[in-house]
């Protein structure tokens, strides 16, 4: 006979503790799920907080090639919040504008369209409704020039509290 005597139902409370921790994991990850699906992109504090534009001095000289630059949805929401980058003026650094691509009260089946030799904007579903090159009156983002790198920011209307509703346009910034 053996010196170590033979137990019994130690697998089964294996297999009992290990389909439990299997279980547990499984409801966490459903809670973080259901936790974090309510929350708009800018409440979970991931990435950055505006969209990078990119080289302002090529950018500046594409839009005086080619005119106002159309960026389809930089915030990542698909078609929610496409932008025009607009440029006016020969200082790199300065007079930066940022808008909704659309006006406020259409969506992007509506799109600003530009016309250069007015130098303005117009709906492509309403000729008669125009937009000033610079937005302004629109849904504006603030725009900075920070080491030669262009940053939209996307989420200033999130991050303004007031008591008060936040505003519709973004302060004037560059002129």
């Amino acid at each position: 006979m053996s010196p170590v005597a033979r137990s019994s139902g130690h697998a089964g409370r294996a297999l009992l503790v290990g389909t439990s921790a299997v279980i547990i994991v499984m409801v966490a990850l459903f809670v973080a799920a259901v936790v974090f699906s309510g929350r708009d992109s800018g409440d979970v504090g991931l990435g950055d907080q505006t969209f990078q534009g990119g080289n302002a001095e090529r950018l500046a000289a594409e839009i005086d090639d080619r005119g106002p630059i159309y960026y389809p949805d930089v915030s990542g929401r698909g078609m929610e919040r496409p932008i025009i980058l607009q440029h006016l003026g020969d200082d790199d650094s300065r007079r930066w504008y940022a808008f909704l691509a659309y006006p406020s009260d259409r969506n992007a089946d509506c799109p600003w369209r530009w016309r250069p030799d007015d130098q303005r904007f117009e709906a492509a579903c309403d000729s008669a409704r125009t937009a000033p090159a610079d937005g302004k009156g629109l849904e504006r983002y603030p725009v900075t020039v920070l080491d030669g790198r262009l940053n939209v920011d996307l989420n200033f209307a999130d991050r303004t509290t007031t008591t008060t509703a936040p505003p519709t346009t973004a302060p004037e910034t560059g002129d």
